[in-house]
């Protein structure tokens, strides 16, 4: 056989065995995080109105006894970097519905419904692995401390053109010196590519008090998920974190592998 068939030959071959395989690997990527702070909340949903958002392969914490519960977290770091990429300053906000542990690993673990940043790598590295993270550069993090340095304000608002406008306002407590633990957070998303996984180690994180409420339009997609414009009931969970660095480690497993 001539050798310019046998070289397209192979390179075929590759193409339908070698290339996915070669593909799946490069999807996976790191995320270094420096000089955070975050506030997160965690309370009840509507199971009805959360369960369209979680698809098949997943469980709902609580699903068992018709409950459901909705995790929003927002953050702000001094410097974000994906992989090799140079690191730059980093707002994002995640919601997500809480999960039963899919690899019985992490603290915490839950689907995710929406992810939005001001960090266009870190948006475009999840957006080439399936998950439709939204870029949105107007994305606002404010943390105003009082005079005594011990509590402070939050702003959080997102105006992303994809997705309804929400915003995050209320009150926080700094960490407690005594409040620092190591944490381990997943969030799972399935897409065209396969099923992705976020597993973000906190080797360190002080955690605070927070009173602090979510707000959107009602017939939003967010809005049918918390029943209304506003929600202030993160009654299993409200607090502001503060963490020096951590690490998420972003992998697709291929469907049906």
């Amino acid at each position: 056989m001539p050798a310019r068939k046998v070289l397209l030959l192979v390179g075929l071959t590759y193409c339908l065995h070698g290339a996915p395989t070669a593909l799946a690997e490069a999807r996976s990527f790191t995320v270094h995080f420096a000089g955070c702070s975050e506030f997160v909340g965690w309370g009840p949903a509507p199971l009805a109105a959360a369960q369209p958002l979680v698809p098949r392969g997943y469980v709902i914490a609580g699903a068992a006894d018709g409950q459901a519960a909705i995790v929003v977290r927002a953050t702000s770091c001094e410097a974000v970097g994906v992989d090799q990429s140079p690191a730059q300053p980093t707002e994002l906000s995640q919601i997500g519905i809480n999960l039963v542990p899919p690899d019985g690993t992490g603290d915490i673990n839950n689907y995710t419904v929406i992810y939005v940043t001001n960090n266009r790598a870190l948006a475009e590295r999840f957006q080439m692995n399936g998950l439709p993270a939204v870029f949105d550069p107007r994305l606002t993090y404010e943390y105003t401390p009082d005079s005594s340095g011990l509590s402070g304000e939050l702003y959080m608002s997102t105006a992303g053109e994809e997705l309804p406008p929400y915003f995050l306002f209320g009150s926080e407590e700094e960490p407690l010196p005594n409040s620092q633990q190591r944490f381990l957070a997943n969030w799972w998303f399935t897409g065209r590519y396969g099923r992705i996984k976020q597993s973000t180690l906190f080797p360190v994180i002080g955690f605070g008090t927070a009173t602090v409420s979510l707000y959107t339009s009602k017939i939003s997609l967010l809005g049918n998920l918390i029943g209304g414009n506003m929600d202030g009931s993160f009654s299993f969970l409200s607090v502001r974190g503060v963490y020096p660095a951590a690490t998420m480690t972003a992998s697709v497993t291929r469907l049906g592998s």
